[in-house]
């Protein structure tokens, strides 16, 4: 037998040889999916969803979601000099990070939730909310001075965010 008998190439290709496979069996087709029905089968899913009045809407409107470094909000001012800097972001929902606060709870216009260490001015977390985000929260749980959680109604299903 000669070296030049022997085929190295897979499936009888070769490197001269590669123009594009024929489709074999199912592949011209949809394909299936996992649960064995087409993919073109699929309800159609309805275009309006009703939203409550103190719920966040996913569908046809963008959620922003983000964070923040803060370094500290500690002295007098900041959390408004914060609020002016994030104007210009359409945003919903802003993790902020070591903003040095003691303590636990919320602004007295409830769009400020923070969780911080009980007695020093040291790490810290919370979370900036827009109205709508504001009028969707359900609650917030602050875990420690590095962990804070929140929950809001959202349609089609409510939002957990941890920070």
């Amino acid at each position: 037998m000669k070296v030049n008998d022997l085929n190295p190439y897979r499936f009888g290709r070769r490197p001269g040889e590669q123009d594009p496979c024929p489709l074999s069996g199912n592949q011209s087709r949809v394909e299936k999916l996992v649960t064995g029905k087409l993919s073109n089968t699929r309800k159609p899913k309805p275009n309006n969803i009703a939203t409550s009045t103190n719920g966040m809407r996913l569908r046809k409107e963008i959620l922003t979601i983000g964070t923040w470094n803060a370094r500290t909000l500690w002295e007098t001012g900041k959390l408004d000099l914060l609020r002016n800097e994030l104007k210009r972001f359409r945003y919903n929902i802003i993790g902020v990070s070591e903003i040095r606060w003691t303590g636990k709870g919320e602004t007295t216009t409830g769009d400020f939730i923070w969780s911080g260490e009980e007695n020093i001015h040291a790490n810290g977390v919370g979370f900036l909310l827009s109205k709508k985000a504001k009028n969707a929260l359900i609650g917030y749980n602050p875990v420690s001075s590095r962990v804070i959680t929140a929950r809001f109604n959202a349609t089609p299903f409510k939002i957990t965010a941890i920070h």
